[in-house]
This record gives C-alpha cells, structure tokens and sequence, in this order.
C-alpha cells in the first residue's frame, strides 16, 4: 500500500484497451442477478427458502451483485481519463435512472393492478406504489457511488487513499446501519446510506461503497503495470490471500463480519473481493485461450458490453410480468422457466434497441452527408 501512496499523482498513465474479461465478467454477473431477481419475485416460499433458493443466493446472490459494482469502480480509473465534470454529470444520470426504473418497473404496474382489479392494496402490502418509487436499488447506489470515486479521483489521485476509504467502509458501516429520525424527508436521505432491506434499500451507501473503491485502486493498478496477463495474475494470488485471511476474520466474529443479506460484513467484504479478483483472472484465461467464434463466450461478452441495457429490460419484463403471473407464485420448474425466458426476451429486446440505434446514426448520417 505504501507504494501506492507514494506515486505521483499527476504521472500519464498508458491508454486502456478493451479488456474482453472484464465484459464477461460483467455478463456473468448481469445473468446471476436476473436469476436472483426472478426467483425472489417470482418463486413460491418453498422455492425462494428450499434447498434450490438458499444455494442458489448463497452460491451466486451475493457475489454477483459484489462484482457488479467493483467491477463499476475499476472502471472507473482503468477507461479513459474522464474529466470530473463528465463523471459527475454520469453520476447524476445513473441517480436518475434508478428512480426512473422504479416508476417503470415496479409504481406503474402496480398502481394499474390495483385500479383494474388484479391485485388489492391488501394483497401487496406493506408496499405501495410510493414505496416502490422510493426504493434504493443498484442505479441510486452507482449514481452515488460514482460520484464519490470521481471525487476522490480528482482531489486525492492515490490508490493507496482509496484502499484505505474502503476498508474504513467496510469497517465501520455496520456501527452506521440503520440511524434514523424523526423527520420523514431525512429518514429517505438516511436510507439510500445506511437503510436496510425492509425499508426497501437493496444497496444502501454503506457498505457497498467499499467494492467501488477497490475497484479503482485494482483499476488504476492494471493501467500502470500495462500488463493485464502480469497484472491480473498478481491480483490472483493476493486473491486467495485476502480470502484466507477473511475466512480468520469471519470466524472470530461471524455476526460482525458476515452481517445479513444485503449488508456484509467487513470480512465478508474482503472475502468478496478476493473472490472477485480470482474470478476476473479466471475470466482473462479463459479468454485469453479459448477461440475468438466461441458462440457462449460471444454472447456472455455481449451482455458485459451493454450491462446497463440489459438490467434495465431484465427489470421491465419482471415488473410488468408480475401483471400476469402475480408475486411468488412459481414452482421450481415454473420458475427456473421464467429465468431462462426472462434472459431470451431481454438479449433480444437490447438486440432490438442496438439495431435500431444503428439505423438511426446510418439515417443521421446519411442526412448530414
């Protein structure tokens, strides 16, 4: 760490190329979420809680989510040498986004079936359209998330800083959660920070910070060395440290160090991260070797290129789905069918989008011309 605070702030990194791991990393990570996502809006009890829910959360539902937004903040130090205006201004359209897909996904579909009659207020209480407009999801969290990664990029260029800002996260977000007030305005401020599930924050501030943050400090490690094949294989090894070292730590305290659902621990944390630094370097060599025309590859690396689109239609489809085939309702083949199906629709729906968004700039151009 200390070599990381040591060097210079101002020094020219070498220019980044696309790295085809860090897409299918993101790939991976956008499939294992829609899994999640239809099992717990569409599974019946004894699915989401039988042996195939618990293993399938516990095995993929917290790590998918965990690379998600670490590989989030690598990306923000290792593309390009954004301004801090440009990453603002990203920082306030991802905020944006997230309640614009809550109104999309969750406050329309349910205010039109509580007014045509499919469902009662009863039926989906405690929640509301209201509530459902409020929720913390993954884009508040980013839109945040990015803009204090942006700023510590600006006015403190140090990875060393940085790792030292996610440690302190993840360590003292748990002496954090769930302050409130009397106030109604202050408690929504306080849940996108340190809220818990039941108030409908899935990725309040803190701890999930702490994953952006070390991204950037790997982020702005690859750029450095140059070497992705060095680089990545170096982060690999220190990898398997840290989850050695957290798997010490969770043991010694497991109620602080593990926590609860969608609220780790800070050994759980560092478990996480090494975990996510194997799997990037498991990502890269089998990229690296295997055929450029590899078919699953391909498509996996398609959804980690247009990650954004690709959860955003995930969400619309579960959403508006819920209008036909109602809240945790699905058996287990029901609803390992759905999760197959929501995948499809949302490929060929971002397929959909990409071609169309082609035609546009071949029309653009061709009236500019």
């Amino acid at each position: 760490m200390s070599t990381f605070i040591q060097q210079q702030p101002n020094r020219v990194l070498p220019a980044a190329r696309r790295i085809a791991a860090f897409d299918v990393a993101k790939g991976v990570a956008v499939v294992l979420m829609i899994m999640i996502h239809v099992l717990d809006f569409y599974g019946l009890p004894e699915v989401r809680f039988g042996v195939f829910g618990s293993t399938l959360k516990f095995a993929v539902g917290w790590p998918a989510a965990s690379m998600f937004v670490f590989v989030m903040g690598l990306f923000v130090t290792y593309t390009g040498n954004h301004s801090l205006r440009q990453d603002l201004m990203r920082a306030a359209g991802l905020f944006a986004l997230g309640y614009l897909l809550n109104l999309t996904r969750s406050t329309i579909p349910m205010w039109l079936s509580i007014e045509i009659g499919l469902v009662t207020a009863a039926d989906v209480a405690p929640h509301t359209p209201l509530s459902e407009f409020l929720i913390v999801d993954v884009f508040q969290f980013a839109g945040l998330a990015l803009l204090i990664c942006a700023l510590l990029k600006h006015y403190l260029p140090h990875p060393g800083y940085w790792l030292l800002a996610a440690l302190a996260v993840a360590f003292v977000s748990p002496l954090l959660w769930d302050i409130s007030s009397n106030n109604v305005v202050l408690n929504e401020v306080l849940k996108l920070l340190v809220g818990n599930e039941a108030q409908g924050a899935m990725f309040p501030l803190f701890p999930w910070l702490a994953y952006p943050l070390a991204g950037m400090a790997l982020g702005y490690g690859l750029r450095r060395t140059g070497d992705i094949d060095k680089g990545l294989q170096g982060y690999m090894w220190l990898g398997w440290v840290l989850m050695a070292g957290a798997a010490v730590l969770m043991y010694s305290n497991t109620g602080y160090h593990i926590a609860d659902n969608l609220r780790s621990g800070p050994g759980l944390i560092v478990f996480f991260s090494g975990l996510i630094l194997v799997f990037l370097w498991g990502c890269h060599t089998l990229t690296k070797h295997a055929s450029k025309h590899n078919s699953v590859l391909s498509l996996i690396r398609f959804w980690g290129e247009r990650v954004t689109a690709m959860y955003v239609v995930q969400w619309l489809l579960i959403g508006w789905g819920l209008m036909l085939f109602g809240l945790q309702q699905m058996n287990l083949i029901q609803n390992v069918l759905a999760m197959v199906g929501v995948l499809l629709l949302s490929d060929m729906l971002v397929r959909a989008w990409c071609s169309l968004r082609k035609v546009r700039r071949i029309s653009a151009g061709a009236s500019v011309s």
